[in-house]
């Protein structure tokens, strides 16, 4: 293994995991509990799913910069 290479490959999943997650989620809450036609549900599902991977991009680059990673 590699001393400068970053191991964040199995949190990266379970991170992605979680995001995507949360979308369908967003998007069941959405369409079936607040009765939201599809096109919106899936929309804001999206959008949903684009701030999370934003804001998980950025606590990543955080704690890489920590750590010296990069």
């Amino acid at each position: 293994m590699d001393a400068g290479r970053p191991t964040s490959g199995p949190v990266a999943l379970v991170a992605a995991g979680v995001v995507l997650g949360l979308g369908v989620g967003w998007f069941a809450l959405s369409h079936w509990v607040m009765d939201t036609a599809v096109a919106d549900a899936l929309g804001e599902a999206v959008g949903v799913v684009l701030a999370l991977s934003i804001v998980a991009s950025a606590v990543g680059a955080m704690v890489s910069s920590r750590r010296g990673c990069g």
